[in-house]
């Protein structure tokens, strides 16, 4: 099956011979279009997702269709596992690139509560974890300046995606529009824009072609006022942001410079 597995998106909670056995509970692999609804809210399921590659989101929309992004979803998390109790989604999940899911039937969930209680326990462990993202989230949009909260998700999404192997420390993928930048951030596209405008001047990181490019991380975390602590991870990933966190500028390719200055 294509796509990251448990132990490598939770190495430290998933054991690899756990990892298998969920894998070999999943559906088939499926890739599905960029805006394809992974889950619509009040709607009956049997099932919930796992999101082997790309990107999705989940959010909601008031009476007159204006949205919220709740929270972003990367390679290795479920989509919406809660839904095994719950037996619906209350808020709508959209891939925003495209994305490849499996389905893991939630009667297989509920027999590893006998047939595999550890393995049963870890998963709703994950939904802790989830959890302790979206308190972060609420925090950020209630708490924080414009610049600091789009600083803040570039960070996050760094930090989320580097744990799990899938970038480096000088950028990571993002394939988001500006107003699903926005709207995560709790700003217009406007305001967006110019917030962006304000972190490539100062050199600190750029985002193009759903791509953040950072420049300079230690920066790029003051800014955010980032703490990585609500994440939950292993001590040596958090231990080596500690150490570049203190560090100096990371420098991020000329051409991209080039291509933003052009654009500018």
């Amino acid at each position: 099956m294509p796509g990251i597995d448990l132990h490598h998106a939770y190495p430290q909670l998933f054991s690899q011979s756990e990892a298998e056995l969920v894998t070999s509970l999943q559906g088939p692999a499926a890739t599905v279009r960029p805006r394809h609804k992974l889950a619509q809210a009040g709607v009956s399921v049997t099932a919930c997702s796992y999101l082997l590659e790309g990107f999705a989101g989940r959010y909601r929309a008031d009476h007159q269709g204006r949205r919220q992004l709740l929270g972003l979803l990367i390679p290795g998390d479920f989509v919406d596992l809660p839904t095994c109790r719950l037996g619906h989604s209350d808020h709508e999940i959209e891939a925003l690139a495209p994305a490849t899911v499996s389905a893991l039937p939630h009667a297989a969930i509920s027999a590893l509560r006998q047939d595999a209680p550890d393995l049963y326990d870890k998963l709703w462990q994950v939904t802790l974890l989830d959890a302790a993202v979206e308190r972060y989230w609420t925090f950020r949009n209630g708490r924080l300046t414009g610049r600091a909260r789009i600083a803040s998700l570039f960070a996050e999404t760094l930090v989320r995606q580097y744990a799990r192997g899938l970038c480096g420390l000088n950028g990571c993928p993002l394939p988001i529009s500006q107003t699903d930048l926005a709207e995560a951030c709790g700003m217009t596209p406007v305001h967006a824009n110019r917030m962006l405008g304000e972190l490539r001047q100062e050199r600190i990181c750029l985002f193009l072609d759903g791509r953040v490019e950072v420049m300079d991380l230690p920066r790029l975390f003051r800014q955010a006022q980032f703490d990585w602590d609500y994440l939950y991870l292993p001590p040596a990933t958090a231990e080596r942001l500690s150490q570049v966190a203190q560090g100096g500028a990371m420098t991020a390719p000329q051409g991209r410079l080039r291509q933003v200055a052009a654009q500018s």
